[in-house]
């Protein structure tokens, strides 16, 4: 992706460590059928199985690599998405990364996440004995995680202020 505006390099900034996870994964499976092709002159063994793991890992990439693609799909102004990016209102907290803007919730946990807000019903508060969680429910009633207090992930007053920030715009 060619990165042409400010708000597509704060995307790609957000994004950058699963990218890296990707590329790193596609440098491994490629390695592998390198390995597993030179092996093929002195030990078909070896070579099966280094090809067949490098074709396992590469299906689990390419596929990891298309979602992450797929993460602005669901966007119907993209321009206007990236614009917000850049805003000055922007809200960001680094630990559990997580960015707010005027229309849309961004959160990367395992994954990255695109949140509109238009299309979510409500934001609950799950309480339990190690700690809190923060969701936004949206109207198909499918929770999405934002922010937890559990196992000191987040501090008590990130996951305030995030409350504070979309308690109003739901």
């Amino acid at each position: 992706m060619k990165i042409q505006t400010a708000g597509e390099q704060k995307y790609q900034d957000f994004i950058r460590e699963r990218s890296t996870r990707i590329r790193t994964g596609m440098i491994i499976w490629e390695s592998l059928i390198c390995i597993a092709l030179i092996c093929g002159f002195t030990d078909i063994r070896i070579t099966l199985i280094l090809g067949v793991l490098g074709v396992g890992l590469a299906v689990v990439i390419l596929k990891a690599q298309r979602s992450l693609r797929e993460k602005l799909d669901g966007i119907e102004d993209k321009e206007e998405f990236y614009r917000q990016l850049t805003a000055p209102d922007i809200f960001e907290i680094k630990a559990p990364h997580l960015l707010i803007v005027r229309d849309y919730v961004l959160v990367y946990q395992n994954d990255v996440y695109v949140y509109a807000l238009k299309d979510m019903e409500k934001l609950e508060v799950g309480i339990c004995s190690d700690g809190k969680t923060l969701f936004l429910t949206d109207k198909n009633q499918k929770r999405h995680e934002l922010i937890s207090t559990k196992k000191g992930v987040t501090s008590q007053e990130d996951f305030d202020l995030v409350y504070h920030k979309l308690k109003d715009r739901i």
